[in-house]
Order: structure tokens, then sequence, then C-alpha cells
């Protein structure tokens, strides 16, 4: 089942000024359910930028771009919200947490954003995924009051707490001591394997790229390599 197809995307900033500069030119993707992919390349090779209009908080500028199979182009603001609401989880270098709140109510944002009012089903969902990462008996504790690790595992719950199709991870682990950051990884993976959670992984660290399962090269706004990794090295 396919949760994510780009076809000739492209994108160009500063458009109609001598200064207009194309980033993407002509992607060209797709993301099966249940991938686990690696995005990989030199800084300025617009990784972030592809990463944004995946996540839907930017618009091709040509091309077009499906989300289980919808095609996005057409959709306005708000649906757009939506779509990216329900489809698709955010996991960052910085975990961009609530400090003033909980690590349960941090957890619990994306569904009170989706639905407007909590409710004991909404903090049952926040219990479990917290629980599923390891962090049961930190959910009432401030985010300040935590681990740069016990943080970043909120905001892996905080990101599959919608249940989406996607998820799309930039430097998850870029802050982290290599033993946290594996870790993190290894977390990744478990959603990854126990749910079918499509991931799509930016990171400049080749040791963890070759422990997921396809690797994909973007280099000067391009797709230079997109490979399987028949030699992906799992921990454990």
């Amino acid at each position: 089942m396919e949760t994510l197809r780009l076809e000739g995307v492209r994108k160009s900033y500063g458009i109609g000024t001598p200064v207009e500069t194309e980033v993407l030119h002509g992607i060209d993707l797709t993301l099966q359910r249940g991938e686990f992919a690696a995005l990989v390349g030199p800084s300025g090779s617009g990784k972030t930028t592809l990463l944004n209009l995946i996540g839907l908080l930017d618009r091709p500028g040509a091309g077009r771009l499906f989300i289980e199979g919808r095609e996005t182009s057409g959709l306005d603001e708000t649906a757009l919200t939506r779509l990216r609401g329900r489809a698709i989880g955010f996991v960052f270098q910085y975990h961009y947490l609530l400090p003033a709140f909980t690590a349960i109510e941090n957890v619990m944002m994306p569904i009170l954003a989706a639905r407007g009012r909590p409710d004991d089903a909404m903090r049952s969902t926040a219990e479990h995924l917290l629980d599923k990462v390891g962090l049961a008996p930190w959910r009432n504790s401030r985010a300040t009051e935590i681990s740069g690790g016990q943080q970043q595992r909120v905001a892996i719950a905080r990101a599959l707490a919608m249940n989406p199709l996607l998820v799309l991870a930039d430097e998850p682990s870029g802050n982290l001591d290599t033993r946290t950051a594996d870790g993190v990884f290894d977390l990744l993976r478990e959603v990854n394997e126990s749910s079918g959670t499509t991931f799509l992984i930016v990171t400049h660290d080749p040791r963890l790229a070759r422990r997921c399962d396809r690797i994909i090269e973007l280099v000067d706004g391009r797709i230079v390599s997109d490979r399987p990794n028949a030699d992906v090295v799992r921990r454990g």
C-alpha cells in the first residue's frame, strides 16, 4: 500500500526576482506502507525543503504530491491542515515540548487540537504511548524535569498520538550523545516494526543511515541514489 508519492516535484524561492533559485529539480519518490527509509545528503542539498513539502508545511511550485493516494495540490489550507494532523507525525532535532506542561499533556496536544477538548480516551491514548516509549513513571513530570533523551521520547510519543501513516524525523538524534541517540533510533525502529508506520528519517550520520532499510541520497536538489540497504545493521 502506497503512503507517499511525489511526481516531478519542484520548488523555487525568490520567484520573479533576479535571485530566483530552484532548490528542488523534479523529485520523483514513492514510499510504501511500513518502509523505514533514510534521507541523506550534504548541507544545502534540499533535504529540509523536501521534508517541508512532504509534511504539507509548504507547497511545491510544480509537480504532484500524493498522501495515501490523495493528490494534495487542490486542497485549501484548512484541508491541508486536517490531512497533515491526521496522516503525518513530526519528530525534530529539537523536541519543541511545551516546558510548562507535563509529558502526558505534551503528548495529548495533537489530539486536543483535533478534538477540541480533553477526555478520558485522549488521556488513555497518551498514557499508552508514554508507556510504549518507556516513560510511564515520568508522565506527570514537566518537560524541564526530564533528560534530553527522555524529552525526545516524549516528542516521539507526541508524533504518534494521531496514529499517523507517515512519520517524518529531521535529525531526531542530532542533539543527543551516541548511546542516547541509539536508544531513540531503536525506538523509531520498534514503532515501525510493531505498527507498520512509514518512516522517513533525515540524518547526517552514516552510522544511523546504515540501520535503515532504504537510503535515499539528495544532492543539489536531485535524488542521485535510491537503493535498498541489503546490509542493514540492526542492534541487538
